[in-house]
């Protein structure tokens, strides 16, 4: 029971690992994307204090692409230098907007629809700094615990074969 347990826990991490190892080749590399995506979802990790006190920094947020976009929406767009910012929509037309930390003075340059990445549909500051200082850590081991385990059942079935 145990040994099927870990082999479907081993075929499990595979094919996870797979899918996000092939998502990050086809967003970096084929898409040439800044932010990656499954789907129409990404993930990031704030860098600034630029949007406190609604987001800290350092928080996890999870964006969205939508076909519409709304004045007071959270958006992750590309500036004129290609980095990624995340900022509320303070004025919007058909296709540009104006948008601004929500701790900053100055609002940012008019930027060009097409270059919003996505909504902010949630962010947490506990999973940021997890993933932060622990992630790391956590599949190290957890790939660690899966190699001894393959080992185990390896030398096992050689016992086996040689009985």
């Amino acid at each position: 029971m145990v040994t099927k347990t870990i082999n479907l826990l081993n075929r499990l991490t595979l094919v996870i690992l797979s899918i996000i190892l092939i998502t990050i080749i086809y967003s970096k590399y084929i898409q040439k994307s800044s932010v990656v995506k499954l789907g129409k979802y990404g993930i990031l990790i704030v860098v600034s204090n630029s949007m406190e006190p609604t987001i800290q920094e350092g928080e996890l947020i999870m964006i969205k692409e939508n076909s519409q976009y709304e004045i007071g929406d959270i958006v992750t767009y590309l500036d004129s230098y290609d980095m990624l910012i995340t900022h509320r929509i303070h004025q919007i037309d058909e296709y540009s907007f104006l948008a601004k930390g929500d701790n900053n003075v100055i609002v940012d340059p008019n930027t060009s629809m097409n270059k919003i990445e996505g909504k902010v549909i949630y962010h947490s500051q506990f999973w940021g700094h997890f993933i932060q200082h622990y992630f790391k850590f956590v599949i190290l081991f957890y790939c660690t615990v899966l190699v001894i385990f393959y080992v185990k059942q390896k030398l096992k079935k050689e016992k086996k074969h040689e009985k």
